[in-house]
């Protein structure tokens, strides 16, 4: 359900998926200017902090000249707060007032994180509270220049997930955002994220906007943008950097242990390990924030290519191998793979590298089995199998002495099983590259059956199949195994037709 596309706020636009770094209104480790060089577009920071802390400047000249920042901001409502410290202060009102005030592009409703783990009264308690918020929100602001954000709650609980983003779907939003995934995150549950995510999605049109909250880990980006995520916001760049969590494309590393400096982006090309582990707290702060940003810019760029040619399951399929429990998050994801077609194109620039079994039931080739059995109909009473298969369409081979003329010509594919061979030159029939072990063991003689219960009365095999097939006992049924289920025609030609 990966997609590019263009989010436009006013007179702003920001192409997503992309990520909106987490800055802070007063102690931003990494400058704004620097976050601006390196090609952020968008911004995400905390309305709750700023009120208590920048409020008349930010009311006076509001958020964007308090940050010097001229591209898309995004303001939380201080939920995450309420989830670390507790109850705040304030009501839906003050929160909501502040932020369309201080000219906020895009703004989150007060909600209260479900977050892990939790009672399921709890978690009710957490969707009422939030929708409640959201609605009075939404029905008093509405007309303001800011772009109201929905905040999905429930957690763990999909029907209250599902119950939670249809409800605000009714109320009017726009762009909404699912919350709690942070500590799911952290206790490494990435199959129930998979979950969370597609009880969301399922429950909202396909267009609209998808937020996920704090999901700023390079290992899931990949996963949580083919479930049809948008926008990220995080500050786990500066969180891990203030630890010595140094972020690759395998994972985070730490940077006490690391005996190499794996990067090449311009902070670590231009110092070796030793100087950046020497350098001052603050410091290597600052370098190791900046250097996770370069790694979580590059993923968002990765997915985006990897859209654009057609392969975000092969991206996420590789990114599965980093962890035990990225691989089960894979699994998860395949298991939808009837509610993924959906975001699917049916053509694409670029073949299939079928690698595991679970290649199998990757969306391209659910909705190819669904349109191959609209197609699957005889048009004449004989039909010739080439049973062997390459990637190598009929038409150009096709073979000796047979016309296609009063024949239905079927191959079989190592991945979705009996096709007319005029399939051959529609995506992805035979634009396919499958490793062996992969592949369906449809036998030729199975395949000669499936003809044969279609209604044809005479099936032919090519040479190159007629070594695994019994042909006289298939075209024979009728004398040699008793009367066959399939009558045919009183005009079909005799049986002793040999094959090509």
């Amino acid at each position: 359900m990966g997609r590019i596309g263009l989010l436009r706020v006013g007179n702003k636009t920001l192409e997503t998926p992309c990520l909106l770094p987490v800055v802070h209104p007063v102690n931003q480790a990494v400058s704004i200017d620097q976050l601006t060089e390196m090609g952020f577009r968008g911004l995400m920071t905390n309305s709750y902090i700023i009120r208590s802390r920048r409020r008349e400047e930010a009311l006076k000249n509001g958020i964007h000249n308090l940050l010097a920042f001229d591209g898309i901001l995004m303001t939380d409502s201080g939920g995450y707060q309420v989830l670390e410290y507790g109850d705040l202060e304030v009501g839906y009102k003050e929160i909501a007032s502040f932020q369309s005030s201080i000219k906020s592009d895009l703004a989150v409703t007060l909600d209260r994180p479900t977050g892990y783990p939790q009672s399921r009264r709890v978690a009710k308690e957490t969707v009422e509270y939030s929708l409640n918020n959201a609605t009075a929100t939404m029905e008093e602001y509405r007309n303001t220049e800011t772009t109201w954000i929905g905040p999905i709650q429930g957690g763990l609980y999909l029907d209250l997930v599902a119950k939670s983003a249809k409800s605000l779907w009714k109320a009017g939003f726009e762009v909404m955002a699912l919350g709690s995934p942070v500590q799911v995150m952290e206790n490494y549950m990435f199959p129930e994220l998979v979950k969370m995510v597609v009880a969301a999605r399922m429950s909202i049109p396909y267009s609209v906007p998808l937020h996920l909250f704090g999901a700023g880990h390079p290992l899931t980006m990949a996963l949580a943008i083919a479930l049809g995520c948008d926008t990220f916001d995080s500050a786990s760049y500066i969180l891990f950097a203030r630890n010595g969590r140094f972020m690759s494309k395998t994972g985070v590393l730490s940077l006490d242990s690391m005996k190499y400096l794996p990067c090449s982006c311009p902070i670590c090309a231009k110092t070796d390990l030793k100087k950046l582990r020497e350098a001052d707290k603050r410091e290597r702060t600052r370098k190791v924030a900046t250097h996770n940003l370069y790694i979580l810019k590059e993923e968002i760029e990765t997915c985006k290519e990897a859209i654009a040619e057609g392969r975000l399951w092969d991206l996420v399929e590789e990114r599965s191998m980093a962890h035990p429990r990225l691989r089960e998050a894979f699994f998860e994801l395949a298991r939808n793979q009837n509610r993924l077609k959906e975001g699917t194109p049916l053509l694409k620039d670029r073949g299939l590298m079928l690698r595991s079994t679970h290649d199998q039931i990757r969306p391209e080739l659910t909705l190819a089995r669904m349109r191959l059995r609209r197609v699957m109909q005889r048009s004449t009473r004989y039909a010739i199998l080439e049973a062997s298969w390459d990637s190598v369409p009929m038409i150009k081979k096709r073979p000796r002495n047979v016309g296609s003329k009063g024949f239905d010509i079927y191959r079989i594919h190592p991945a979705l099983g009996l096709y007319p061979a005029e399939l051959d030159f529609i995506y992805p029939f035979t634009q396919v590259v499958i490793a062996e072990d992969t592949q369906l063991k449809l036998s030729p003689m199975e395949a000669a059956l499936q003809l044969r219960q279609m209604g044809y009365s005479s099936v032919k095999v090519t040479p190159e199949a007629v070594s695994h097939l019994n042909l006289k006992r298939v075209r024979s049924r009728r004398t040699r195994l008793g009367a066959s289920p399939f009558p045919r025609s009183s005009s079909a030609p005799p049986r002793s037709l040999q094959p090509p």
